[in-house]
């Protein structure tokens, strides 16, 4: 497990470094683009974001073929050819949609004038970024599947981040939606480019050599991966451009803000969960699923945990985390609707052990269309209770993809043979319930000293968990022998 270790650690260094930037960028982009500026480009990277459902999930795919056990860096060189010749009609193919509707989609945002023809400009080129956008999952796969973490973290650090830097610094200079999208098309270009030059130095690729059993297997996966993809777009980025047509541009900033705060959540979760895909597939591979079960409930402990605590801290100092981040106005107006995201999107990284590890041993069909179903779910309660009760329906309509937690009993049943709730339940419980406690106790009592003592108990838990756990109790040894040795 050392190499899965080291990668989980890569991926955290990756995440805290890219949520610092976002941190720092975020209030500094929505006070210089100004909150309709901000609003459009929101839903600009989402809609770009959302586009890749037309990958058919390839990235995951070759993540767990080229992870599988095989004797030769041929099969490889095969693989990426295959998933190359698959991903590239279909990147042709969202490009034609996105160009078809995309009027219809400057009709439905209704743009300030000064603003109609940039958008309209920056979705052409946005169109023509897919291109690049697609085939670079191909090769984010492979490098996955080899436990090249820290290239990885490196080139997503750059796709995410740097698109928001960019916007922020050409906003300086002007307001120009279409300056932005091609700085965002000549981001994908350049990420193309490293992942080609780093590629060729691995496999020393040659010659193009798709096969069609391959091809065959992959499409296979990707029927289902087609529609988890679909569906984990609709539910991260659709949802973005649903606020964004029924409450306007303003509410779909802040919205976006309140989801990318609460995904953090999930990504928090799959720094570490990232790892079983390629880890559950070798297991699965050569029949050792009872470690892998063990592995697994294991990490499903550790994953609630950490739910638990950034959570429950997110939600009971949320006032005060946005009054000093952006302003108290904005704290005061929306610091209960960012806590329910949490509460939602903590539940999403409970499920995150479950997801990777059921994609890893092949059972795609069934987190493909149990994700459509919830996505589909959440996407209309969005649409509903935007209607009845304006921004925070959209909040409350993310708790509905709690129906992902079947994830996490079907993969107890098919590891274990049987499922155990007792099992479930112990490895779930802190997840599950503090967050809920943290959201029912803020708004109940509000006072600061409170607030302190809540806190207390909450890392007083943590640490007694953690301290019972023999892995940490065995770290912390072995660190304290390392120092006494080195004094």
């Amino acid at each position: 497990m050392n190499k899965y270790l080291k990668a989980i650690s890569y991926n955290f260094i990756f995440f805290i470094l890219s949520t610092l930037a976002y941190l720092i960028l975020t209030p500094l982009a929505i006070k210089i683009m100004g909150d309709e500026f901000f609003g459009l480009w929101s839903i600009l990277f989402a809609i770009a974001q959302f586009t890749n459902i037309g990958t058919l999930g390839i990235g995951s795919i070759v993540n767990k073929f080229a992870a599988e056990k095989n004797d030769s860096r041929a099969e490889d060189t095969s693989i990426l050819s295959s998933a190359v010749i698959i991903v590239l009609p279909m990147a042709l193919v969202t490009l034609i949609i996105l160009l078809i509707c995309r009027n219809l989609i400057v009709n439905k945002i209704d743009p300030s004038l000064i603003y109609l023809d940039q958008f309209k400009y920056a979705l052409t080129i946005c169109a023509f970024s897919i291109i690049p956008q697609f085939i670079n999952k191909v090769f984010q796969g492979y490098f996955l599947s080899q436990i090249k973490n820290k290239f990885v973290r490196t080139m997503d650090f750059i796709t995410s981040i740097f698109p928001l830097a960019g916007a922020v610094l050409i906003t300086t200079i002007e307001k120009n939606l279409v300056w932005i999208s091609l700085w965002n098309f000549f981001i994908q270009l350049m990420t193309l480019i490293i992942f080609w030059l780093s590629i060729t130095k691995i496999i020393k690729w040659k010659w193009w050599s798709p096969e069609k059993v391959t091809i065959k297997r992959m499409l296979h996966f990707s029927k289902f991966m087609f529609i988890e993809t679909s569906s984990i777009s609709l539910f991260q980025q659709f949802d973005r451009i649903l606020v964004g047509l029924t409450l306007g541009p303003v509410i779909a900033g802040v919205y976006s803000v309140g989801t990318s705060i609460g995904l953090r959540m999930s990504m928090i979760a799959g720094q570490i969960t990232e790892v079983m895909i390629p880890y559950a597939s070798l297991k699965n591979s050569i029949g050792e699923n009872d470690n892998l079960f063990s592995i697994f409930r294991k990490m499903s402990q550790y994953i609630s945990m950490i739910v638990a605590v950034f959570g429950s801290l997110l939600i009971i100092w949320m006032q005060e985390i946005l009054t000093v981040w952006i302003s108290p106005e904005y704290a005061a107006k929306y610091s209960q609707i960012f806590s329910i995201l949490i509460v939602a999107y903590g539940i999403l990284g409970l499920c995150r052990p479950a997801h990777q590890t059921l994609q890893g041993i092949g059972q795609v069909k069934f987190t493909s269309i149990l994700y459509f179903f919830s996505s589909v779910i959440m996407l209309l309660g969005v649409y509903i209770l935007t209607q009845k009760f304006g921004f925070i329906g959209a909040a409350i309509a993310n708790t509905m993809m709690t129906f992902l937690l079947f994830m996490n009993l079907r993969t107890y049943k098919i590891l274990n043979g049987k499922l155990a709730w007792d099992q479930v339940i112990y490895d779930l419980k802190w997840g599950l319930l503090l967050p809920v406690l943290s959201f029912v106790y803020i708004s109940h009592v509000p006072s600061l000293p409170l607030k302190y003592l809540f806190t207390l108990m909450l890392i007083a838990l943590v640490m007694s968990e953690f301290l019972r756990d023999p892995f940490f109790r065995n770290q912390i040894l072995q660190i304290i022998k390392s120092t006494t040795k080195a004094s």
